[in-house]
């Protein structure tokens, strides 16, 4: 316990040196305005973010955390945390060496021909290197940064001490349940930390994309793969984010942002698991034009029920119905105590109104989500995970596209998917029809059965109930039993206590009370 809180000491001592390097002289202080308690303008919103990135890998993930939850934090700071650059120092290969060694022991030179001692990419959870396998195929070898597991549980614990305290100064704090937060910052770090769990994912993706030409998933090596070491494929392609390398290939930007948005959209609306960080780091294109997206630690899910509600929700737009846009809300529990249900339903009214009759060209998928998370965060709603990473990866994916081709709006390419989801919702509506009509019928003709047979048969019923005054006499001698008996086993211990304190003479009548009361107990307990 001494040595846990030495650690704590020491690493809030280097959090706060490193804020005040920053400008941001109290700790306390830059939590208040992370989470927008206050308002200062000398420290913009960069600064927060640069802060996050200098204080190391646990909190760049936290702050990845933070800019899917618009409930909590400002708008303003959620724009720059959603640019957070996950890059951190490089570790030592003497270290990456070590780690491997460990996992691999006598067979590491019967695997790898080769591995380059300079890192391709280190960032806070794991650094990349290339490798040759003894077989000739170049692969990329992900390994977890040392003591990682050890740094993210001390800088939770950290954080829900500080919260504790912000709680304890401010009623407001309570109300966020920050405590909450931090333990999903927690819990999905520590799964992301796992590169056993991004083996798996890399896998499901594989095979929904497998007879999918225009995305690529890299193969996965798993007999190789273990909790800190991950080895793939490695992918020969151009970033995203390289314009000017693509328009040599002779690549087509307007093709390639089309064939990036209907991969995603794919993942969202057909499969319902998507890959949550499509930054332009993760994308690359292929020589032969396929687009590959690396990196399958954070991933989110899209349940069928929650993407029901989505198809009620756009069903609302297009036909202005207040009421079954309001029930996207309520069925995803969005609502709280807090929640003024007249001033969200003009909210959304008023949301609706907007987007009314409008051509999807015409929609702004960011300026969309962004007025969204206005609802959200003015009428106190509570904004579930799978919708918070979807409204990231959104505003992700069309930064991304819109920056490889400006003209492009990829709201558009979601004709095609809702259209097909919208078949396969009205589908599945009408088979629930289908199912309660029949259920009606078959109800009623065993209704009909039944009477007739009531009829013909002149059956009866008869309920037979058991005699309460009964049961209740049979309880109050329990009881009673029970409690000569403690009275019984309170007297032997005092006239014990008694004779060991050397008054004898009380502790007969005691003892003498004890043996009255023990014959009665066993006389009750044998006579009823």
């Amino acid at each position: 316990m001494l040595r846990k809180n030495v650690k704590l000491i020491k690493r809030f001592k280097e959090i706060s040196t490193t804020l005040s390097k920053l400008g941001f002289y109290n700790t306390y202080e830059y939590f208040q305005i992370l989470f927008g308690f206050e308002i200062d303008e000398s420290k913009r919103p960069q600064k927060i973010r640069e802060a996050l990135e200098k204080l190391g890998p646990s909190f760049i993930k936290l702050g990845q955390v933070l800019s899917t939850r618009p409930d909590i934090i400002p708008q303003e700071i959620i724009k720059e945390l959603i640019k957070l650059q996950d890059k951190v120092a490089p570790i030592d290969f003497e270290i990456i060496h070590e780690i491997l060694k460990r996992n691999y022991r006598e067979k590491l030179n019967e695997i790898f021909s080769y591995i380059d001692p300079e890192p391709l990419a280190s960032a806070s959870i794991s650094q990349v290197h290339v490798g040759y396998l003894q077989t000739g195929e170049k692969v990329a070898i992900k390994v977890r940064r040392p003591g990682l597991k050890e740094l993210i549980n001390l800088d939770a614990e950290l954080m829900l001490k500080l919260v504790r305290f912000l709680e304890r100064h401010s009623e407001s704090v309570k109300e966020l349940n920050l405590k909450a937060l931090i333990h999903q910052f927690k819990r999905t770090t520590l799964r992301e930390a796992n590169l056993l769990i991004e083996a798996q994912n890399i896998q499901i993706f594989r095979k929904n994309f497998e007879n999918y030409p225009q995305f690529y998933v890299p193969k996965c090596y798993t007999e190789l793969t273990h909790e800190e070491i991950l080895v793939t494929e490695f992918i020969e392609g151009i970033k995203i984010s390289e314009k000017e390398k693509l328009i040599e290939k002779g690549f087509s930007l307007k093709k390639l942002s089309e064939e990036l948005t209907d991969a995603y959209f794919k993942m969202v609306f057909t499969d319902g698991i998507y890959h949550a960080d499509p930054h332009p780091g993760n994308i690359f294109i292929m020589e032969d034009g396929r687009i590959c997206a690396v990196d399958y630690g954070m991933i989110s899910r899209l349940p069928k029920e929650k993407k029901r509600l989505f198809y009620d929700y756009i069903i609302a737009v297009t036909t202005l119905n207040v009421n079954l846009a309001m029930h996207f809300y309520e069925g995803l529990n969005m609502i709280t105590p807090k929640t003024d249900i007249m001033d969200l339903e003009q909210d959304v009214e008023a949301f609706l109104e907007k987007y009314y009759n409008k051509q999807l060209d015409e929609i702004n998928l960011k300026d969309m989500i962004l007025e969204v998370i206005d609802i959200v965060r003015n009428n106190h709603l509570r904004l579930p995970m799978e919708i918070s990473y979807l409204g990231k990866t959104a505003i992700n994916l069309e930064g991304t596209v819109r920056e490889l081709y400006p003209e492009f709006n990829p709201t558009k390419r979601l004709r095609k998917f809702i259209s097909l989801s919208t078949k396969d919702y009205i589908k599945e509506k009408l088979l629930e029809f289908k199912t309660a009509t029949e259920l009606y019928y078959y109800g009623i003709f065993k209704l009909e059965n039944l009477y007739r047979l009531l009829i013909r048969e002149r059956m009866t019923f008869s309920i037979i109930f058991k005699d309460l005054e009964e049961l209740q006499e049979f309880y109050r001698l329990q009881v009673q039993k029970i409690a000569f008996a403690i009275v019984f086993i309170g007297l032997l211990i005092s006239a014990g206590i008694f004779f060991l304190a050397e008054k004898n003479t009380v502790g007969d009548i005691i003892l003498v009370m004890a043996v009255i009361v023990g014959f009665l107990t066993v006389y009750r307990i044998l006579r009823f």
